[in-house]
């Protein structure tokens, strides 16, 4: 009589390669947004520094750090919601939000990237955006400290 092993392995075995390609396409799709240029959700410190280099206007750049931390540097070019602000303002109708922070507000479509400290608070502001409609947002995961420290080089 064959042991449970020998039977049970190549049965977990087919269950994981008949959902493989599944997961792996779910992933990949997940990493992208749904803007025509398929720019990956997750931003990195050369993608930032080319923006701020060309000073380019089309993509707005949120600090979503408290006044305090954001008093102490902030990465030029940004524009500062506080991460408890965030989804009030984005529920905000356009000329409301711009007289509240200072900036016309972006579309639901428009390429808008997020950042904090170290990541985590622009993630949860990447995940209100997204739970919103918003298709264009960004997260830059390094944020702040990712910033100051290779910007120094």
């Amino acid at each position: 009589m064959p042991s449970f092993t020998s039977l049970a392995i190549p049965a977990l075995y087919q269950t994981s390669r008949q959902f493989a390609p599944r997961s792996m396409a779910a992933l990949r799709q997940a990493q992208f947004s749904s803007k025509a240029s398929q720019k990956s959700e997750i931003v990195t410190f050369e993608e930032i520094d080319s923006l701020i280099q060309e000073k380019d206007k089309n993509v707005v750049l949120i600090d979503v750090r408290d006044a305090g931390e954001v008093a102490q540097g902030a990465i030029p070019t940004s524009r500062h919601v506080p991460l408890a602000n965030i989804q009030e303002a984005l529920s905000l109708p356009e000329k409301e939000f711009e007289q509240r922070f200072g900036f016309k507000k972006f579309n639901k479509d428009d390429e808008v990237i997020f950042y904090c400290r170290s990541g985590r608070r622009s993630g949860m502001a990447f995940d209100y955006a997204k739970q919103l409609g918003y298709t264009g947002v960004r997260n830059y995961s390094g944020s702040w400290l990712d910033y100051e420290a290779k910007s120094k080089k």
